[in-house]
């Protein structure tokens, strides 16, 4: 058994080795595809670290260096140099925002963006399926099946461990980029001591979120969704306003989230709800309103007037 298990790990390497390092730049198979994701995932996420950073976001033109934790338990966690006090904790695929003061989840985010984050395994399949991978040496070019755009690349280290990640436009300009500054595989304990109390806190508390959280209550639904998306995920967040539902969109590189307030607006905040507001921050876009006589919010990394268009047709019988 255990020659049969070494020769596995042998040929997986060998293939890993040949897909990684050949010098030829070319699109690979689904299956050679889902092995190389695997294997960097593996690679960035087998043992723990800290490290800093360091994400330039050409859109906005800012610099900013992020101090970042792995720890198998609980995942990553992060917080800007800038702002300390903001700490958030994701599991590969889903960031999770925690407000310190109430000490609960706020929003639940997919963390596509975050140049830091490998992707998560359970994205693989959804991922595969909306886009190809150019394998160029040791840079992995993601291509958009529907339109042959690229939309992002990430490069990975001698150990195969995530080493830079780079965000593009629709029309092919680089909007975001994230590299490694440094890192450090046995830290000072006393030094993340306080980041690893933060993540355990969020890691109980988003044990609390799951699907069912939402089931038996009026949660409306979309009807338009750009082609490739799916319902991923769905939970009980607490907003500004009280308690809200949320549904989470991917194709497995770009999201939107549907938010929804539990409870139907008052007579009084039904007038001002219906006037739409729309902000937008970075790469992420929000469209706020009245549906129904509910309060709906709209985030997601899409153009605004996707974003519209799927705010309007939302309704009760969306698709459940």
């Amino acid at each position: 058994m255990r020659n049969i298990a070494f020769f596995s790990t042998l040929v997986v390497w060998l293939l890993f080795s040949f897909l990684c390092f050949t010098s030829e730049a070319r699109m690979i198979s689904p299956e050679e595809s889902r092995l190389l994701l695997q294997h960097i995932i593996q690679s960035s996420t087998s043992q723990e670290y800290w490290g800093i950073w360091r994400v330039n976001d050409y859109q906005e033109d800012k610099n900013t260096l992020y101090e970042v934790i792995y720890d198998p338990q609980y995942g990553f966690g992060w917080r800007s140099l800038d702002d300390v006090n903001h700490f958030i904790v994701g599991d590969g695929t889903y960031r999770f925002i925690f407000d310190s003061k109430m000490k609960v989840i706020s929003a639940v985010y997919p963390g596509f963006d975050l140049p830091f984050l490998p992707m998560g395994k359970e994205n693989i399949d959804l991922f595969i399926s909306n886009y190809v991978i150019d394998l160029q040496g040791n840079v992995v070019v993601v291509v958009s099946r529907e339109n042959g755009s690229t939309v992002k690349s990430f490069e990975f280290d001698q150990d195969e461990s995530l080493l830079r990640q780079t965000f593009y436009s629709p029309d092919g300009k680089i909007i975001k980029e994230g590299e490694f500054v440094y890192r450090d595989k046995d830290p000072d304990e006393q030094q993340i001591g306080d980041m690893l109390e933060m993540m355990r806190k969020v890691y109980e508390e988003k044990g609390s979120l799951t699907d069912t959280s939402i089931d038996n209550r009026t949660v409306m639904i979309p009807q338009l969704l750009p082609p490739g998306y799916v319902l991923r995920r769905s939970y009980l967040v607490q907003g500004e306003q009280g308690e809200m539902s949320q549904l989470i969109y991917s194709d497995g590189v770009s999201f939107f989230s549907v938010f929804q307030n539990i409870y139907p607006l008052s007579s009084e905040t039904q007038g001002l709800s219906k006037r739409m507001e729309i902000r937008k921050e970075g790469e992420l876009t929000t469209l706020a309103g009245e549906r129904r006589g509910y309060r709906v919010v709209v985030v997601g990394s899409l153009e605004p007037d996707v974003l519209n268009e799927i705010f309007n047709s939302i309704s009760p019988d969306g698709g459940r």
